[in-house]
């Protein structure tokens, strides 16, 4: 028998998110001591900054010249 056939589903999301979370940390760089530091709140906000990858803003944006001319057909 596996070793993971004894384990509840449950563990294995819990350790497969603890795997993710240090995957993500060393491909921006921190080192094992850099991440025991951090909480993963901490880690994700840090991976989202670095990668540019900010929260989609909430409800419409504001139009912009170009939006109108394509819209008129302008």
């Amino acid at each position: 028998m596996r070793e993971s056939e004894g384990r509840s589903p449950q563990v294995s999301r819990e350790s497969r998110i603890e795997i993710d979370l240090l995957a993500i940390g060393k491909r921006i760089g921190l080192s094992m001591e850099e991440m025991a530091e951090l909480t993963c709140n901490d880690l994700i906000d840090l991976a989202r900054s670095y990668t540019g990858k900010e929260e989609k803003q909430k409800g419409p944006r504001e139009a912009t010249q170009a939006d109108i001319d394509a819209f008129y057909g302008g």
